[in-house]
């Protein structure tokens, strides 16, 4: 299974990539195989990185970890090459200071990994032949090897708003494939999002990642297409082709989300691209509204579609600038600090969710009520979140005060 292919890559292939991502730029393969799995690999690797390959003996398979601990000064980082291994957990391993193995909490098949150093070569010497995993559990549970405690990991992803719980899968038959796929799709998804985005977008997004991961096309060129198909919008909406423009509207919002888990699933990422895509989405929301507002107007710029595309754009500012105000203040996304908040992104007005309403209000003949519909519905969602600015910022000061009071008496 190490030469099958997830989202574009070979599970061999992630995690070097995935190690290379961490600056890990010196790697050992120790394989049973006849065959290179290098020549599997679907992407060039960069050339700074060097991967040696070992054959692995059956009398004593772990020969090359031994002679490699025995002649690097530096500590070595073990895993299997056919498992999904969590990132958050390798960085673990590379920040710890001792010796350790992680041993995967839950999966199917689970794994272990470990930091290594000459201080532990007299016990993994001891490692029985056979599966790596177990013969680090196995050296766990005689308490010749640390192992790390979860009793105080986080698994919430701040930038996915959600939870996942750590991983270390072992992927040896088609049932684990789909746990690890399943599981990896989690990790490049926001938990919390809008209607469309939750519910719509999803299948579209990872349906044309799944055709595009294994060829040359990057995200980079995936966001230059969407960003060419959102100009051509803006004209389209000014002169009145309200049905292509909102149709086209509908294919950059995907294409928004398709560049993003690209360069999550396949590894490949640029903060060019990254900054580029923010920065053109931020700018093409408010000339999207411009464009309508331009049309049902007719440019008379003192008319009532004039003023209620002026309320939007208002409307749009606070979108944006109080979510930044809240994480600045509290650490956290107004998106999901509670319950209620994570019910209020998904029914709120965001542009993926406009889009759509847009796109039905055309569809029956009202679009420009539509238009002011979606105008109120700016309006409302603005209002609440600077009602929960206020009111989380009123809580968190007078919580603060009470303490500080209680320290006092």
């Amino acid at each position: 299974m190490v030469n099958k292919k997830m989202w574009g890559l070979t599970l061999l292939e992630r995690n070097v990539k995935e190690l290379e991502r961490m600056g890990l730029l010196n790697i050992h393969l120790l394989t049973t195989l006849e065959e290179n799995p290098l020549a599997h690999f679907c992407h060039p690797l960069p050339e700074t990185i060097q991967i040696a390959t070992h054959q692995a003996q059956k009398e004593r398979p772990y020969e090359s970890l031994i002679t490699l601990l025995k002649n690097e000064s530096q500590t070595v980082l073990v895993l299997e090459g056919h498992a999904l291994n969590d990132r958050r957990l390798l960085n673990l391993l590379i920040k710890s200071r001792q010796d350790l193995v992680i041993v995967s909490p839950g999966g199917e098949n689970p794994a272990a990994i470990a930091r290594l150093s000459q201080s532990s070569l007299s016990v993994i010497e001891t490692l029985p032949s056979g599966n790596l995993s177990e013969g680090l559990k196995s050296l766990v549970e005689k308490g010749k090897l640390n192992s790390y405690n979860f009793q105080n990991f986080d698994p919430y992803l701040d930038n996915l708003r959600r939870e996942v719980p750590p991983y270390l899968l072992k992927i040896e038959n088609e049932t684990q494939f789909k746990e690890a796929e399943y599981i990896l799709k989690q990790t490049v998804h926001k938990g919390v999002l809008e209607l469309v985005a939750k519910y719509i977008h999803p299948p579209l997004e990872f349906g044309s990642v799944k055709l595009i991961a294994e060829t040359e096309i990057t995200p980079n060129q995936i966001t230059l297409v969407w960003l060419v198909m959102a100009v051509l919008v803006l004209p389209l909406f000014m002169k009145g082709l309200l049905l292509p423009g909102i149709i086209l509207s509908a294919l950059v919002g995907v294409l928004d989300g398709v560049d993003g888990k690209l360069a999550r699933l396949t590894l490949r990422f640029s903060k060019t691209g990254d900054r580029l895509d923010h920065v053109s989405g931020v700018i093409y929301d408010a000339l999207w509204y411009l464009a309508l507002g331009w049309y049902f107007s007719g440019g008379n710029l003192y008319s009532i579609e004039a003023y209620t595309t002026y309320a939007l754009l208002g409307f749009y500012i606070i979108h944006r600038v109080v979510p930044g105000i809240f994480r600045a203040l509290f650490g956290r996304e107004i998106y999901d600090y509670q319950k209620i908040d994570v019910f209020a992104r998904l029914i709120g007005a965001r542009m993926n969710n406009n889009v759509w309403l847009l796109l039905l209000g055309i569809l029956i003949g009202y679009p420009r009520e539509t238009f002011y519909l979606i105008a109120i519905w700016m309006g409302l969602t603005a209002c609440w979140f600077v009602v929960r600015l206020s009111w989380v910022s009123i809580n968190e000061l007078f919580t603060e005060k009470k303490y500080q009071f209680s320290n006092e008496g």
